[in-house]
């Protein structure tokens, strides 16, 4: 399989090149849009992996063009940008498949297997995801052998998520796909549809095919692509020869990511001298933005919630940057590239455990949302990133004084406050919500530096449920959430 990539961090093409190679993928490496552009127009590509942010041609104009030309390369775009309206503009584009990044180099692989499987089944009438099979050439959606009774829409809903397995499709994403302009529904009548489909599926034990992402869409199931995905997972000894390779990679390129933390380290100095122009602050944001999205793939997660947490920073104008907080990261930054990748290699990922879509509880509106209060900033964009990465919204507020217009606004599922915070800190808050008849059964986590016996004693009689300590560790602010979420539910509301 020929892979082109265009990719213009160096650091992470280098990687990706060295690991792809590994699975004996053939790639070529191009470093802007207009590179890329003549490259497929000469060679032929089984997959394009495309960076959305490259000079010259940006990556989503690259994908138009390519799809204007009529020529059908299967394209992932690969991108830090990671809201639901960046995603679907990129899918619009015409891209296949969207990964976002920072990613580990696992899912990356299993992406490329999906895509080439795509490939073949294209040419092929029959269509199959787990036991249900659908038959292109007679119009028949069948489960462990027996043909199911599907109207046309239901069979063509069927097929619109078989045939895009790894895809979100949101209510108006189906709209789109499977109805004309002049007989355009509405939401109601999708949802009407995907309830149709999942009882006629429940008779055979098949109602999960479809599973919700609430606040997304919808999307096949990942447990019913276990069964395809098994023949070509990796074995544990390739997992452990994979991780090895990863090190390896890692140290080849450490030298580059180095560099572009000198160049923040620098910067910072330079802010606090006011010695710096506009230019090298845009150079210092792109090493944080390509930091962000190379670090990860090597284990460095906290490292890359860090950098994006930094290239928000210096978006703001120089005067606007508050220099103590970009100091505290960038020097967090390099204690955590400096721990040793081998030991991250050989640790076993929580990752594959920790959340799943299926994990989020449900709720009356469809979606959990979170209300965030500290008056530091960083932490905020941190907190907003690490949740949402997730499918949570959150809201946040920097002046606590205002939590109880934003209480009614946001409504939220859960509180996190800071402990220390000007005017009124958060335990105080803490009390008082507890005392409010309305508020009284909202769960509440409070944030601390400090976890020592008599912090963490006042935190519990304040009526918080739990405490979580800074630095914020994504995996157990995530897990947290939910988890208090899910109990708060088994509570009655008064």
């Amino acid at each position: 399989m020929r892979i082109l990539l265009v990719e213009d961090d160096r650091n992470l093409a280098k990687a990706l090149t060295a690991v792809l190679s590994k699975h004996n993928y053939i790639l070529d490496v191009s470093t802007d849009g207009e590179m890329g552009w003549e490259m497929i127009n000469i060679i032929s590509y089984d997959l394009v992996l495309l960076d959305v942010m490259l000079p010259k041609l940006d990556g989503i104009s690259l994908c138009r063009r390519l799809r204007d030309n009529n020529l059908q390369v299967p394209v992932m775009l690969m991108t830090a940008k990671d809201s639901m309206t960046d995603k679907l503009i990129g899918l619009d584009s015409g891209a296949d498949d969207y990964l976002v990044k920072p990613f580990e180099i696992q899912e990356l692989l299993a992406r490329i297997r999906v895509l080439s499987r795509r490939l073949t089944e294209k040419s092929t009438a029959i269509l199959s995801c787990g036991s249900v099979r659908l038959n292109s050439q007679m119009r028949e959606i069948s489960y462990n052998g027996k043909v199911l009774p599907f109207s046309r829409k239901e069979y063509l809903l069927i097929e619109l998520f078989i045939r895009h397995p790894c895809r979100v499709f949101s209510r108006s994403d189906i709209v789109d796909h499977l109805w004309t302009l002049d007989k355009l529904p509405t939401e109601d009548t999708v949802k009407s549809h995907i309830r149709r489909i999942r009882n006629k599926l429940k008779e055979v034990g098949a109602e999960d095919l479809i599973e919700t992402l609430y606040g997304h869409g919808y999307r096949i199931n990942p447990r019913f692509l276990e069964n395809s995905l098994s023949t070509s997972s990796l074995s544990l000894a390739q997992s452990k020869e994979l991780n090895e390779s990863i090190a390896q990679i890692w140290q080849n390129i450490q030298e580059g990511v180095f560099k572009h933390l000198d160049i923040l380290e620098e910067t910072t100095i330079g802010l606090q001298s006011r010695i710096l122009d506009q230019n090298q602050i845009k150079a210092a944001q792109k090493s944080a933005h390509q930091l962000a999205g190379t670090v990860a793939t090597f284990g460095f997660e906290a490292a890359s919630y860090i950098a994006k947490a930094i290239e928000v920073l210096l978006q703001n104008q120089p005067l606007l940057i508050n220099l103590d907080s970009l100091s505290q990261l960038v020097r967090t930054l390099r204690l955590e590239l400096e721990k040793s990748p081998g030991d991250l290699a050989n640790q076993e990922t929580q990752t594959d455990v920790l959340f799943s879509w299926s994990d989020l509880p449900l709720t009356d509106s469809g979606e959990i949302r979170v209300l965030a209060i500290d008056d530091d900033a960083t932490i905020l964009i941190l907190l907003k990133q690490i949740l949402e990465n997730v499918g949570i919204k959150v809201a946040t507020l920097e002046n606590p004084t205002q939590i109880w217009q934003i209480l009614e606004t946001v409504a939220p599922n859960l509180l996190i406050l800071d402990i220390n915070m000007p005017e009124i800190n958060g335990l105080e808050i803490c009390r008082t919500v507890r005392n409010t008849e309305k508020w009284s059964w909202l769960p509440i986590l409070i944030l601390t530096v400090q976890s020592d016996r008599q912090t963490v004693q006042q935190v519990f009689a304040s009526g918080a449920d739990d405490y979580l300590t800074k630095p914020i560790v994504p995996e157990e602010l995530s897990t947290q959430v939910l988890n208090r979420i899910k109990r708060s539910q088994r509570l009655p509301k008064i």
